[in-house]
C-alpha cells in the first residue's frame, strides 16, 4: 500500500535543488584569504575557549544564592532589620555577585606590574 509519491504538502512549491557549478574534478580557482597573524587586530581572549562559554557564563545568581538570598530576606523581615532584606535582595538578584566581580576585576592578577 506504500505509494512512492510523495503527499503535495511534504513537497515544496516551485522548489529545485542548488546545483554546485564546480565539479568534483575541478579546483576553485579562487585562493582562500590567508589568515593574519598580527595579534594586534585580535580582541583580547576573556573565555576558555569552549563554545557557547563566553565572557558572560555564569554571571547571574544560580540557583543557590537565589534560594539563600530569599532566606536573608525572610529572616530580615521577621528579624526586623532592613539592612539583612537588603542584602538578601541583592543577592537573590545577582546584584551582589556583580558587585563582587566588578571588585575582582579593579585587582587584576595579570595586570603588569608597575615599577
Amino acid at each position: 500500500m506504500a505509494s512512492s509519491i510523495a503527499h503535495p504538502s511534504a513537497v515544496g512549491t516551485n522548489t529545485q535543488p542548488k546545483r554546485s557549478t564546480v565539479s568534483s574534478t575541478e579546483t576553485p580557482t579562487q585562493a582562500a584569504p590567508e589568515a593574519s597573524t598580527d595579534d594586534s587586530q585580535l580582541p583580547p581572549q576573556r573565555h576558555a575557549g569552549a563554545l557557547g562559554l563566553g565572557p558572560a557564563y555564569g554571571q547571574g545568581a544560580g540557583l543557590g544564592e537565589k534560594l539563600g538570598g530569599l532566606q536573608e530576606e525572610i529572616k530580615g523581615k521577621i528579624m526586623k532589620k532592613p539592612e539583612l532584606v537588603e542584602h538578601g535582595r541583592e543577592r537573590r538578584t545577582g546584584i551582589l555577585k556583580k558587585k563582587e566581580q566588578e571588585q575582582n576585576d579593579e585587582e587584576d592578577p595579570f595586570a603588569k606590574p608597575e615599577n
